[in-house]
């Protein structure tokens, strides 16, 4: 049974994340986006305290539906010995 409600609470968590990144990606701003995040961060609280996933377990899941809307977080850059003349490393 407890897998069950976990494996509910983790879609459920996917979906409110989707959400959040979809919103942030179409250029959400202000209260709705910053509503919508606090309540996927609510309901990742209450998953830790009801013991239905680790924080390591959350974290994953997060990284997992980032990645998946916005694309990784960071990208390989190039080795410096084949980068074309003008390109920078930072802007």
């Amino acid at each position: 049974m407890v897998t069950a409600s976990r494996d509910a609470a983790i879609r459920t968590l996917r979906g409110l994340l989707g959400d959040a990144f979809a919103l942030h990606q179409k250029g959400g701003a202000g209260v709705r986006l910053g509503r919508s995040y606090g309540i996927a961060d609510g309901y990742m609280l209450a998953i830790l305290e009801l013991g239905l996933a680790t924080q390591r377990e959350l974290g994953a899941v997060v990284v997992e539906e980032r990645t998946r809307r916005l694309g990784p977080a960071t990208k390989t850059l190039p080795e410096p010995d084949t980068m074309a003349e003008g390109d920078t490393l930072a802007a």
